[in-house]
């Protein structure tokens, strides 16, 4: 019987070398490795399970509810808020109504401009034609601190709907105080006399007493015949004689701006009255030594 018959038949046994396998089992469908084998999900960190809501889908009908009361309570709010507004307002209106004519405030903002005006106009020749660099410095000074001044009052006259200027006689506003307060300069009283005379001896540029029609228009203020020899000097001359007048200038422009400062109706006005009482007393001072400086007596 050949190999292959008998390999056929059965008879033949298998090779030693060659080791019989054990039959294998049918396998199962499910029989997979573990990590293949479905199961729950785990978690990764920082992310959510995927049949898990989320805070914001777990929140979303309590918002819900928030954002019905608000749309609820919205036009209740609006109209309070314009309810208080409106109150505001009639307050603002009622706190901030325009001064009166014959107010303190509208005195004091037409006839200060005016005697403001003077001082510019004294303060631009001096620092023109003056002989001294520090009295022509603080002539700068006066004419720019007063020109803006002006202009702030020009603001408020406008504002409260009153002319830059009125018929008749100034400083009426003041109760009939003005006149008295003025230091003496307004026709040249005793102390505006002695001071130019004094000056007329010592130099011989500065002129007597004004004439009885000569007279400033308010305390302080230069005369019309002051004016014209200001203009006409030059040098040290006019040095002496713009500190001198504008002593006289500031002082009675300090007369006003006190009393406004105690009277005025709008806290605006009295804040910039305190100021000016402030910044002219300061200048009076240095004016002062500067006619000291220059060998001349003081104002």
């Amino acid at each position: 019987m050949s190999d292959s018959e008998l390999r056929a038949g059965g008879g033949l046994p298998a090779s030693p070398s060659a080791p019989a396998e054990a039959p294998a089992e049918p396998r199962r469908q499910d029989d997979r490795p573990a990590r293949d084998e479905p199961g729950p999900a785990r978690a990764r960190p920082g992310v959510s399970a995927p049949d898990a809501p989320s805070p914001g889908e777990a929140d979303a009908p309590r918002r819900r509810r928030r954002g019905r009361a608000a749309l609820w309570w919205t036009p209740v709010v609006v109209v309070l808020v314009a309810g208080l507004l409106a109150a505001g307002a009639a307050l603002g209106d009622l706190r901030d109504r325009p001064p009166g004519e014959s107010s303190v405030d509208v005195g004091f903002a037409r006839d200060m401009s005016e005697h403001h005006a003077q001082a510019v106009q004294m303060a631009m020749i001096e620092f023109d034609r003056g002989g001294d660099t520090s009295t022509r410095s603080v002539a700068q000074d006066i004419a720019l601190t007063q020109q803006r001044e002006i202009g702030v009052m020009s603001a408020w006259l406008s504002g409260w709907g009153r002319a830059q200027s009125a018929a008749g006689a100034p400083m009426r506003w003041m109760g009939g105080t003005g006149a008295a307060a003025g230091g003496g300069h307004d026709a040249h009283g005793d102390t505006g006399s002695a001071a130019m005379a004094d000056m007329a001896g010592m130099n011989g540029t500065v002129g007597g007493a004004a004439s009885a029609g000569d007279t400033a228009r308010m305390p302080g203020m230069a005369t019309p015949n002051e004016l014209r020899r200001l203009a006409t000097i030059h040098g040290r001359d006019l040095d002496v004689l713009f500190l001198t007048l504008m002593v006289h200038h500031h002082r009675g422009g300090l007369a006003m701006a006190q009393y406004a400062a105690q009277h005025a109706g709008s806290d605006r006005t009295r804040s910039l009255a305190k100021a000016m009482v402030l910044n002219q007393s300061i200048e009076i001072d240095q004016m002062q030594e500067a006619l000291a400086r220059l060998g001349a007596p003081r104002a």
